[in-house]
């Protein structure tokens, strides 16, 4: 069994908190825990939308480290730049589209020259 948490985080690299999760389930009717295959194809690529716009608002992190003694652990950062956003919204708008469902408008970001971008 493969719960429908497991299913969705397997689809991105990017880790989404516990929070994120709960959110997206609750706006789909889907319960925590469910095994991914009792939940409809369309449920799973909707919620898959939603996470793919929570992740065009999502900010980049650099690479953390921690160390105690002689153990160190580094974890990697990521990137996420505006045209990474634009795509999962283009990404989600397409499945909101198939099932009919209002689209996700980009309002701009700013980037290093403080000029709004569309």
């Amino acid at each position: 069994m493969t719960t429908i948490e497991s299913y969705l985080q397997g689809l991105f690299t990017y880790t989404f908190t516990e929070a994120n999760i709960n959110s997206v389930f609750l706006k789909r009717g889907i319960e925590v825990g469910v095994d991914e295959a009792d939940v409809s194809v369309q449920s799973k690529e909707l919620s898959q939308a939603d996470l793919l716009v929570i992740l065009s608002s999502a900010f980049s992190k650099g690479n953390e480290s921690v160390q105690k003694g002689n153990w160190k652990r580094t974890t990697g950062g990521y990137n996420i730049g505006v045209t990474d956003r634009r795509e999962y919204l283009r990404q989600a708008n397409a499945i909101y589209a198939k099932y009919g469902e209002a689209v996700v408008g980009y309002t701009g970001m700013k980037d290093g020259t403080f000029l709004w971008t569309s």
